[in-house]
């Protein structure tokens, strides 16, 4: 795939590497599919002028192998529930 710039022009290298990081980690995981293809993104921050940018692009590595959705299993786990949703209230200042 091609590079992709992210918009964003960082003052240091510190703060465009940090961004870089969360930006590798969300693609992946968005990216990759479980038991399906899986993707690694590449990151590279380069200095222009005086600011910082990032660069990042998705690589296929391969196929995960593991459930194929062949419908053997049941469809509800047994001893699994599901979660409860709490709701938050904002303080009041």
């Amino acid at each position: 795939m091609e590079w992709v710039k992210l918009q964003t022009s960082f003052d240091s290298e510190e703060k465009a590497l940090k961004t870089a990081n969360i930006v590798a980690t969300t693609e992946a995981k968005l990216a990759s599919q479980p038991g399906g293809p899986q993707y690694e993104v590449e990151i590279r921050v380069e200095q222009a002028e005086e600011k910082w940018q990032v660069f990042w692009r998705k690589v296929f590595v391969g196929i995960k192998s593991g459930c194929g959705g062949c419908k053997s299993c049941p469809e509800k786990p047994s001893g699994q529930t599901k979660g409860k949703v709490i709701p938050f209230k904002r303080p009041t200042v």
